[in-house]
């Protein structure tokens, strides 16, 4: 029976995001790319607000929550992912696709990566090549303080956005209590292992 090591496809994206990078920044020599201010639309997405209250793009990530939510917690697909999560290879016998649903959520991920590098360019005013390093490190710091587990088959939605407020809040305080760049980066990665222990040490004792 064939076996997929359990960390190749982290370890593949990882791969696969320094590739995208390297041509990202060969493309245009890593020089930025201004957007013109008669591009209203594209520049409204990242700094426009509803009402003069509510900024677009917490609706954009609001309205991603939802449907992303709905579709995780209210549908066979959600369901069949936790499946695979939990157990791959009993999810594989019981008939559940597992190629196929693979291949959905890296396309939704794609998506939904994309659309935030636009909300990004779009508050920047440009398109900064170097701009979005480090935001993978956020993004893993919140999935995992949320309670989702490296293992697979634990977590949910509300618990990512929890721990992306978290992580939010952190950043907006080391910066503002004027911790060096360098130990904001040490600080996230002790939040990360000290998530990745606790899930560790509440899996072996169920």
């Amino acid at each position: 029976m064939r076996r997929e090591h359990p960390h190749a496809p982290f370890i593949i994206t990882l791969a696969t995001m320094l590739v995208a990078r390297g041509f990202a920044l060969r493309f245009n020599e890593g020089r930025p790319l201004p957007v013109p201010d008669t591009e209203r639309v594209f520049l409204a997405l990242g700094n426009a607000r509803l009402f003069d209250l509510i900024p677009v793009p917490v609706l954009l990530m609001l309205g991603a929550f939802l449907l992303m939510a709905l579709l995780l917690h209210r549908t066979a697909f959600g369901q069949h992912l936790y499946a695979m999560g939990g157990n791959r290879e009993a999810a594989r016998f019981t008939g559940i696709r597992i190629a196929r649903n693979e291949v959905t959520v890296y396309v939704l991920c794609s998506v939904l990566a994309g659309l935030a590098g636009i909300i990004h360019a779009s508050q920047l005013y440009s398109a900064e090549p170097g701009s979005g390093q480090g935001f993978e490190l956020n993004a893993i710091a919140a999935v995992v303080v949320g309670g989702t587990s490296f293992t697979g088959g634990t977590g949910t939605l509300p618990g990512t956005l929890l721990g992306a407020v978290i992580i939010g809040i952190l950043d907006k305080g080391l910066n503002q209590a004027g911790v060096h760049f360098s130990l904001q980066y040490v600080i996230k990665g002790l939040v990360i292992l000290a998530a990745v222990y606790l899930d560790v040490r509440r899996r072996h004792s169920i």
